[in-house]
């Protein structure tokens, strides 16, 4: 019985997070999503104000060596695949409500 649970567990966990990954890819990708609002404000702020460019770059440029320098430090166990996979279930839940609710992600 208890394996039985331990399965079922799995598979909830499971396809909470396909639907998590599913429904952030979909809001992600489709026409005038999240990535295209978002490049789209970008952009428009790089021609407004040309001048915000450079410390978006240089602070970009600090986190990408920051993060760099931490990937080498090993030993040190991180708590951000727990996280992400928590992200993901949750979207999932929130993606299967909204499925259930009004019939679309």
């Amino acid at each position: 019985m208890k394996e039985a649970l331990e399965y079922l567990q799995s598979f909830v966990s499971i396809v909470f997070m396909l639907f998590g990954i599913t429904g952030v890819s979909y809001h992600l990708f489709k026409d005038e999503g999240w990535i295209g609002t978002i490049l789209g404000s970008v952009w428009d702020a790089a021609i407004r104000y040309p001048l915000l460019v450079f410390p978006i770059i240089i602070g970009a440029v600090l986190l990408g060596m920051m993060w760099k320098q931490q990937r080498g430090v090993h030993g040190s166990t991180s708590k951000l695949p727990d996280l992400v996979i928590y992200g993901l279930m949750a979207a999932g839940a929130v993606f299967i409500g909204r499925w259930f609710m009004y019939g679309t992600l």
